[in-house]
């Protein structure tokens, strides 16, 4: 395992694996900052999500995606940042975050995600989408997110994994 650059742990996988959710445990553990990616758009945009993807596209929303990322990782506030689902697809993105620190990848099977994502509105890429479609999706970015992962944090439960993100801070 390389050693982070800067001090930054950028979380990656599906939408519904709790990256929010680990992330946020974690940095409590680890007694440093946390950031959601989605949150940071919000603020930099002006504007929710779907929003940005209802006037601007997906092209839109990535490109802010991409200007966040850069400001986190030149950032020298250490932090845990939860990315979105569909961040690290890109390998652009992938350098910025491994260029500030260490990305993992919160291991989730499709059908937990699934059953987190099905029918939430505030998620413009799987409103709309079938069970089908997710899934092909979510087996599409797997390949994505395994290449640019530093480390393969496991489905073994919230407090386990926060312990396992929180400890590369120590």
């Amino acid at each position: 395992m390389r050693k982070p650059m800067a001090q930054h742990i950028f979380l990656c996988g599906f939408m519904g694996c709790g990256k929010t959710t680990v992330g946020a445990e974690a940095a409590r553990l680890a007694g440093t900052a946390f950031l959601d990616l989605d949150n940071e758009i919000i603020r930099e945009a002006g504007m929710p999500i779907p929003e940005i993807f209802a006037r601007y596209g997906e092209e839109r929303f990535r490109e802010y995606e991409t200007g966040v990322l850069k400001q986190i990782a030149s950032s020298s506030t250490a932090a845990i940042v939860a990315t979105g689902g569909g961040a690290l697809v890109s390998a652009r993105n992938a350098d910025i975050c491994r260029s500030g620190g260490l990305v993992l990848l919160l291991d989730v099977p499709f059908e937990t995600c699934y059953k987190r994502i099905q029918g939430d509105k505030n998620r413009p890429n799987a409103s709309g989408r079938s069970r089908k479609e997710l899934l092909a999706l979510y087996e599409a970015r797997l390949g994505s997110y395994r290449a640019h992962s530093d480390a393969v944090v496991p489905d073994n439960g919230l407090e386990q994994r926060a312990a396992a993100v929180a400890a590369y801070f120590k």
